[in-house]
């Protein structure tokens, strides 16, 4: 009985070594997409770039590659080809979804690896703009305010000329605040309204947790994933960091902690925020600092 349990033991440790072995041989690596594809719409070409890293940290060229992208109802199966991209370990391919509906798809470079799945949807035709639509659009209202406080102080000026001195000041007062809110202050306002209109979400964040290839050497339960999995790092479902510095450490994990063997994957601010709010579960955030290696 012991016997075979000395076998056993030395079977499964014969099979650790060997998947060791492949694994540092050069057997794994990491896909990074550049940037989610959002607004997808049916019929019209886009193109997705990924970045390719050998061990999860060395960039790798001259891979080939390519996309299947199946629709979920239909069946309807679809290859695109991968090229080189122009800088070294990062590729491109340029896909076309003619049916509208959610695509399945995966990207075959150095393995296969799983994306969550594509919306596709309908173009919208966009109505002639109307004459009343125009003089309606925002654009047009700080150039009305500061178009009519330049008459105004002009009157301002007419009047001081003719000895009016009562009521130079006040039109005068009143054309320089006009002007100040229609060439100033609107715009400003405007801009950053337009900025924070699309606010990062958990379900972005879930998405991005496979995209960009964490999920390649971190397990989360709540994200489902079939592509390659190494478990280099840790166990992220029941961890939380502090926001700050989860924020730093995706911004550039070296900077954090020198000898990390996490990449910069170049994270946008945007998408930063996102996996942090997923990340945090319930939009709240521990001190567990730990938990990012």
């Amino acid at each position: 009985m012991v016997k075979k349990w000395m076998w056993a033991l030395l079977g499964l440790v014969g099979i650790w070594c060997l998947w060791m072995g492949a694994v540092w041989a050069g057997g794994w690596a990491v896909l990074t997409l550049e940037s989610w594809p959002e607004n997808v719409v049916a019929g019209e070409p886009f193109t997705v770039r990924y970045a390719l890293r050998q061990h999860g940290n060395h960039l790798i060229s001259g891979v080939e590659g390519k996309v299947t992208a199946v629709h979920t109802e239909t069946g309807e199966r679809l290859q695109f080809a991968v090229t080189d991209a122009g800088d070294a370990g990062y590729y491109a391919a340029t896909l076309l979804l003619p049916t509208a509906g959610e695509w399945g798809w995966h990207i075959e470079s150095f393995g296969r690896f799983e994306m969550p799945p594509l919306q596709t949807g309908t173009a919208v035709p966009t109505a002639a703009a109307t004459p009343m639509a125009l003089l309606a659009k925002p654009m047009w209202f700080p150039w009305l305010l500061g178009l009519m406080g330049v008459v105004v102080m002009g009157t301002a000026v007419g009047l001081w000329r003719r000895q009016q001195t009562r009521f130079a000041p006040v039109a005068a007062l009143l054309g320089v605040t006009l002007c100040l809110a229609g060439f100033v202050v609107t715009p400003v306002v405007g801009t950053g309204a337009s900025e924070t209109a699309v606010p990062p979400t958990a379900e972005l964040g879930e998405i991005l947790f496979v995209a960009k290839g964490c999920a390649t050497c971190h397990q989360h339960d709540g994200v489902a994933y079939n592509g390659i999995r190494t478990y280099m790092g840790p166990n992220l479902t029941d961890h939380q960091v502090g926001a700050e510095f989860l924020r730093l450490w995706l911004r550039d994990p070296a900077q954090v902690r020198p000898q990390t063997l996490m990449p910069n994957l170049e994270l946008s601010d945007r998408e930063i925020e996102a996996l942090i709010v997923f990340l945090s579960g319930d939009g709240e955030t521990g001190v567990k600092e730990t938990a990012v290696k």
